[in-house]
């Protein structure tokens, strides 16, 4: 029997692979993957953090050379934040992770002995700054 469910529950799983909201999602990855402007962005973030690091830990800080490393990641940051790539695939993360936690929900339920078919999607979804929500564990 259990190898019954484990099967089921896999063949549920790989018909979720074909729910709009991962499809969307891995779309969104190729055009990050994609956007030139973006990965150079991601670069260059990658080279400053590095750098940040090895200043960081060295005996005799640098402490302006740290803060203006700091300055720049932020900047960088932001940037790669604003990109409409980003943004659009942000978007589609946020609604795959909604859709994760509403089934982790569904699965919760069943272990703890409740009734699946009475968890609800919660409404409204996820904003993605996990700082003033207590809902989903995310963070």
């Amino acid at each position: 029997m259990e190898n019954d469910i484990i099967l089921e529950f896999k063949l549920l799983a790989k018909k979720l692979q074909s729910d709009d909201r991962l499809v969307y999602l891995e779309q969104a990855k190729r055009m990050n993957d994609m956007d030139r402007e973006l990965q150079e962005l991601i670069s260059k973030l990658n080279i400053v953090q590095m750098n940040y690091r090895i200043e960081a830990v060295k005996e005799e800080k640098n402490e302006e050379k740290i803060n203006e490393l700091y300055e720049e990641y932020m900047s960088i940051y932001k940037e790669i934040m604003a990109n409409d790539s980003m943004i659009s695939y942000n978007e589609c993360k946020n609604e795959a992770d909604n859709l994760r936690a509403f089934i982790s929900a569904i699965i919760d339920a069943a272990f703890d002995g409740g009734d699946p078919m009475l968890v609800e999607m919660p409404a409204g979804g996820c904003g993605g700054d996990c700082s003033s929500c207590s809902g989903c564990s995310n963070g």
